[in-house]
């Protein structure tokens, strides 16, 4: 392949030399990075995958995945959107990144264009890059201030090479969920130039807002150019048993399950069949969850906002808040460098998030509330130190 420049980019060095200074002199680290919920995986999933070793589902199994599996998928996706979606549109593969890069793998040809929403998550555009080295990588920024989408700006970006629109519902790192108006106007405009839809939606079930979460695959006219990645890393505690899925065309599932079967073989046959599990069980779990994240989210806006140099936009969903910094007069590399060294606290360049963003930093509130409640401390009397102005 050709190795783009790109994929070797550190964004963060100078953050990540600072969390080795600290960890190197013995200094305590709070870490507020990790997109990793502080939940156990639930003890059914974990007894199915042992009672499916036990069984002799450790075989090869089918490429696009085991048709229960895709068939349950597909039963629960129809049923919350009323739009009819069939195992033949699921393609079950190792976690949402694979399935995020095979739709592209099988949607791009050199010199296509893809439109991907930034602030966004830290892969997509190594992602691209990976996918067709050729394509033409073109970033579009959120509003500023209230992470809306621009859907004149979008209308800008878009030209006849545009193939493809890639971007998350609800919003990582920002949490916004968009507005049906806006959802509605997007499918619109993708329908009439004929552009595809990636839409990454592993934060659906991390809602605590009021706000309704408005999905593309609610819409049937857009189904023949939608690609819907998801999975249960974020709602079932499940980051480490790499298992995601892709909701796509029958002819884009047949191209992802070509490319798994010859990257993979198939993937991972007692996980799927562990995961099976979960539609006998809902998501139930995640009621008192949300709400310890709507109580920390609530906090920390709080805490943020009454500080002269730091502001925020309290997110709908997710485990991350966007703080902006801009008034502190640093990059999002210096503020996480020295912050870590002079508290522990470890929070995410913003400049991680896209080359616009370096006014901002993410924190993971995923981690208990008396860890938030220390975090939003110290960050407070480190901002308040730098002395920029008076207090709100």
């Amino acid at each position: 392949m050709i190795w783009n420049e790109k994929l070797d980019e550190k964004p963060t060095k100078e953050f990540g030399e600072a969390v080795v200074e600290r960890r190197n002199v013995g200094g305590k680290i709070i870490s507020m990075g990790l997109g990793e919920p502080d939940l156990e995986t639930p003890s059914y999933i974990v007894d199915a995958m042992f009672e499916a070793i036990k069984e002799g589902y450790t075989k090869y199994s089918a490429a696009q995945g085991l048709l229960e599996l895709r068939e349950r998928i597909a039963k629960d996706l129809s049923a919350r959107v009323e739009v009819n979606y069939s195992a033949n549109e699921v393609v079950v593969l190792p976690g949402i990144k694979a399935a995020i890069y095979f739709s592209l793998c099988s949607i791009l040809e050199p010199e296509d264009e893809v439109i991907y929403c930034t602030p966004c998550y830290v892969s997509y555009p190594t992602q691209i890059l990976l996918a067709e080295p050729k394509a033409k990588l073109v970033p579009f920024d959120l509003s500023e201030g209230n992470f809306e989408f621009d859907l004149e700006a979008f209308k800008n970006k878009i030209t006849d090479k545009t193939k493809v629109l890639l971007m998350a519902n609800p919003n990582n790192p920002t949490g916004n969920i968009y507005t049906k108006d806006v959802i509605e106007k997007i499918i619109e405009i993708c329908k009439e130039k004929n552009i595809y839809i990636i839409s990454d939606e592993v934060y659906d079930k991390l809602v605590f807002s009021n706000k309704e979460l408005v999905t593309f695959s609610q819409y049937e006219s857009i189904k023949e150019q939608l690609v819907v990645v998801n999975g249960y890393s974020k709602s079932h505690a499940m980051t480490g048993w790499r298992l995601g899925y892709a909701v796509a065309n029958k002819e884009l599932a047949r191209k992802m399950s070509v490319l798994n079967f010859n990257v993979n073989t198939n993937t991972t046959t007692f996980i799927q069949k562990a995961a099976c599990s979960i539609y006998d069980h809902g998501f139930d779990h995640l009621v008192a969850y949300n709400k310890k994240l709507k109580e920390r989210m609530e906090y920390f806006h709080e805490q943020v906002n009454q500080v002269n140099g730091l502001s925020g936009v309290l997110p709908d969903a997710g485990f991350f808040y966007f703080v902006n910094i801009k008034e502190t007069d640093m990059t999002s590399n210096e503020f996480c460098a020295k912050l870590v060294l002079k508290t522990g606290v470890a929070a995410t360049p913003g400049i991680a998030f896209g080359d616009n963003w370096d006014d901002y930093i993410r924190f993971s509130l995923a981690v208990p509330f008396e860890v938030v409640e220390s975090a939003a401390g110290l960050l407070v009397d480190f901002t308040e130190q730098l002395k920029i102005g008076d207090s709100k």
